[in-house]
């Protein structure tokens, strides 16, 4: 008698390789992650930090997370102290000015140690990119809290940040982190209805960032590309092997734009044209009255006002001094009498719109020299020095509007 015919398929034989073990081990392997990422959120790890400087921001394909700038705020600002954030652009940055020399130590120098200054500035950043996202998050952990921000005469700011830095906003946005804004909410929603083709980006950043809230990858990879090994090639180096070191060895490459050397590069003639242009450019928002005033359309009056309302909720904005930057003397002294006047104008009538719908807001670099800038637009050290002295009183000013030390 045949013996019966085994079963077929034959039963699967895994050895030491079981699928329950397996789920359990990578979930057991995820869930450290979770944690070791979650811990890494909160620490900061960037020592002797002062800015994020080309080599370390997305400039050069290095993205900060907003817990990775909490966590540098966290470690410097003591419960004690009114914190001082600065955001902006590359003038608050400090292009032309070395690390040591930079403008925000001056003013933390000058303001003391019931200050803590810290530089979130990006080039290339709006006032609502970087800087202003972490002060909005930090709002209630750090309630004595002054943000620095700096824009162009006439020029409307967009609420939830742009360009490069609009994924610090999304992380602070979808994360639950920020404040109920209506009329932010309003904006974005025009922005998804106007712009259909950035409709699926946001949703998968919507979807990175929730996974992110529960995995911490973000934090976890850029805490190993700072500490231990590059992964991904910045712009601004040498491709393979050089992009291999961890981002924490590359020095500030900002240089001192005093030094004789860079003269040439200060106001180069290929450039004049187009400066000048930029400078002239402001003539389309304005008209001269009979009397030769120069006045601001209402059109431009009234979408500088809406902007700038809407930029910051409305509990942030009495904590917020807006800079209206200034241009070189170099520059200026080439316009006609009448358009100088003009470009006087729009600073004056920058500041009082800012002023009028909420802000702190000054004009500065007017009475600078042709030596304090080291372009059109960015300062020397000298000049950051000048900017220095002139913000911290209005800082003083504000924390004692505000209450800070009662």
């Amino acid at each position: 008698m045949s013996s019966p015919n085994p079963p077929f398929p034959p039963p699967a034989r895994f050895g030491w390789l079981h699928p329950r073990w397996f789920i359990i081990g990578f979930a057991l392997g995820l869930g450290s992650l979770a944690l070791f990422g979650w811990k890494i959120s909160r620490t900061d790890y960037h020592p002797g930090f002062t800015r994020f400087h080309s080599l370390i921001s997305p400039e050069g394909n290095y993205y900060p997370t907003l817990d990775e700038m909490c966590a540098i705020a966290r470690a410097r600002c003591r419960p004690d102290q009114v914190l001082v954030i600065v955001g902006g652009n590359s003038i608050l940055l400090g292009v032309w000015q070395k690390a040591e020399d930079v403008w925000s130590k001056r003013l933390q120098d000058l303001l003391g140690d019931r200050y803590c200054v810290i530089n979130f500035a990006f080039r290339g950043g709006s006032p609502t990119d970087g800087g202003a996202v972490v002060a909005e998050a930090l709002r209630n952990e750090y309630p004595r809290q002054i943000l620095i921000v700096n824009e162009a005469p006439v020029t409307n700011v967009e609420s939830f940040g742009h360009g490069p830095y609009r994924y610090i906003f999304w992380q602070g946005y979808f994360g639950g982190r920020l404040l109920d804004a209506p009329k932010r909410e309003a904006r974005i929603r025009e922005y998804l209805r106007d712009y259909p083709d950035q409709r699926l980006p946001v949703l998968e950043t919507r979807i990175s960032v929730w996974f992110d809230a529960v995995l911490h990858y973000h934090d976890f990879w850029n805490w190993m590309t700072f500490k231990y090994f590059g992964t991904v090639p910045s712009y601004r180096e040498e491709y393979f092997p050089h992009f291999l070191k961890p981002r924490s060895v590359y020095p500030d490459p900002e240089v001192d734009g005093t030094d004789p050397i860079y003269a040439e590069q200060h106001y180069p003639l290929s450039s004049l044209d187009a400066e000048m242009r930029i400078m002239r450019g402001l003539l389309v928002y304005y008209h001269r009255e009979a009397d030769g005033r120069w006045v601001l359309s209402d059109r431009s009056t009234s979408d500088l006002a809406m902007y700038g309302d809407e930029a910051f909720p409305a509990p942030l904005k009495k904590r917020t001094l807006v800079l209206i930057s200034g241009n070189s003397p170099y520059y200026r002294r080439l316009l006609t009498e009448d358009d100088r006047a003009m470009v006087r104008q729009s600073y004056l009538d920058t500041v009082a719109v800012w002023r009028r719908v909420g802000y702190t807001a000054m004009e500065y670099g007017w009475d600078y020299t042709a030596e304090d800038f080291g372009d059109r637009t960015h300062l020397t050290k000298f000049g950051g020095w000048k900017l220095a002295a002139q913000v911290a009183p209005e800082v003083s000013a504000m924390a004692t509007r505000l209450g800070y030390f009662r």
